[in-house]
């Protein structure tokens, strides 16, 4: 008597193993995108400390987010005109590029040629401490979802 599976029975089971992919893969990239969302909102949430900190100290803000007491790799500009550290994900500065009143401004990157990070949202945090949110077109409705959960439905699109 020979062993072995059927045609039928790998079938079956390789039906299995798409179904469950289908299933876990969509909760993965919702997983990543949280996690990565949290990081932002970290950061966002450090910047702003550190330029509080930064105006106890000098009477006024910095929009140079290398006269923090922070911490970000790379360097690079946000907009054209103000200095930012650029990450992997994310790029980090202490203040949104035309908007007055902000300090501390983290934008997602599409990618890892994405120099403006104006593509998929953008966390920022004014002098008040008010959060906002700005959704770019590409982002997912996932990222919009925790954008608004984030900064309470203070949200701006572009």
């Amino acid at each position: 008597m020979k062993k072995g599976f059927t045609l039928i029975e790998l079938l079956v089971v390789v039906l299995i193993i798409g179904i469950l992919a289908a299933i876990a893969v969509p909760q993965y990239d919702k997983a990543v995108e949280k996690s990565r969302m949290s990081e932002a909102i970290m950061a966002v949430e450090e910047i702003a400390r550190a330029n509080q900190v930064y105006y106890m100290a000098n009477g006024k803000y910095s929009k140079n987010i290398n006269d923090l007491d922070t911490s970000y790799a790379g360097s690079g500009i946000y907009g054209n005109r103000i200095d930012a550290n650029v990450g992997k994900y994310f790029i980090f500065t202490s203040s949104a590029w035309g908007r007055e009143g902000y300090i501390a401004l983290v934008s997602r990157r599409l990618n890892e040629q994405d120099t403006s990070g104006e593509k998929v949202y953008s966390l920022a945090i004014d002098k008040t401490g008010r959060r906002m949110c700005a959704l770019y077109r590409q982002a997912t409705p996932y990222q919009r979802e925790l954008c608004m959960e984030w900064s309470k439905g203070n949200v701006q699109n572009w």
